[in-house]
């Protein structure tokens, strides 16, 4: 799902010319509607307030909310294919963090999966001449990364005390209500057009599904598992940046997300 919601916000940067301001804002206020409308058919329980939940929450969301401020903003400068190098440092570096906070999720296999998915991705690093202005998004990027490598434990902690559908939610709405704050787009108006606006609505549904699911994953299996399934996201993007976006992918990229799959395939039984 964070695959089909990549590329459907690349191909909007291309085919409309949206801002990055207008698209955080109107993707999560999308996946703010979709969430909420899931919570309503699924008759999930409200949460029951306290400080523990409240400060996880809002913990949750300012982690949130600086990572995609600054993934959006690095998407808008770079190829699909060119960030996925750096992108596959996202579970790695979250699923080693996991692997010395929480002993029940310490397994050996998953320990070397994520050493070795470091140095492959390390090597799998784009080596191609930067623009200045894609120089410049791969510090958003790497800004977005080490944020991001933070959230799902988290995530962990803060689903002892609340649901993954709700968490998802207030999640959302949260970054929302900062986004609006801080990164509001200016002449809502005139920048908002039926274009922008259902490729983004495609996108923010892709990310509602994945948010959701990737919550469940996070409550059932733990962080650990699930960043180890979730280093197969390069690859997937590799692909569609070159089928779908008709970017120049290069075969190292594409043979170091193939060594993840393998690492990937290999820990996974072994655990």
């Amino acid at each position: 799902m964070e695959s089909a919601g990549k590329t459907t916000d690349k191909l909007s940067f291309r085919r409309t010319k949206i801002s990055p301001q207008l698209m955080t804002w109107l993707t999560f206020m999308v996946m703010s509607v979709a969430l909420l409308i899931w919570v309503w058919l699924t008759h999930q329980s409200i949460p029951e307030p306290n400080l523990t939940t409240i400060g996880l929450v809002v913990l949750v969301g300012l982690f949130s909310f600086g990572s995609n401020v600054f993934d959006v903003l690095s998407l808008r400068r770079n190829d699909l294919s060119l960030r996925e190098p750096l992108m596959g440092f996202e579970p790695i570096s979250a699923g080693l963090l996991a692997y010395l906070l929480f002993p029940d999720q310490r397994k050996l296999a998953y320990l070397i999966a994520f050493v070795l998915g470091f140095f492959v991705a390390r090597w799998g690093i784009n080596r191609r001449k930067l623009k200045k202005s894609q120089k410049k998004g791969l510090v958003y990027l790497w800004i977005g990364v080490l944020l991001y490598a933070v959230l799902p434990s988290i995530y962990q902690i803060a689903l002892e005390h609340i649901s993954p559908s709700w968490l998802a939610l207030l999640r959302c709405l949260l970054v929302l209500v900062l986004v609006t704050l801080f990164f509001a787009p200016k002449n809502l108006a005139k920048q908002l057009t039926l274009r922008r606006f259902n490729y983004t609505v495609v996108a923010g549904v892709f990310y509602a599904i994945g948010a959701v699911v990737s919550m469940y994953a996070i409550s059932i299996y733990g962080v650990a598992l699930t960043m180890l399934f979730l280093m197969l996201g390069p690859a997937l993007r590799y692909l569609s940046g070159y089928f779908i976006l008709g970017e120049n992918v290069r075969r190292g990229e594409v043979l170091s997300s193939l060594m993840l799959a393998v690492i990937v395939a290999m820990a996974a039984f072994a655990g």
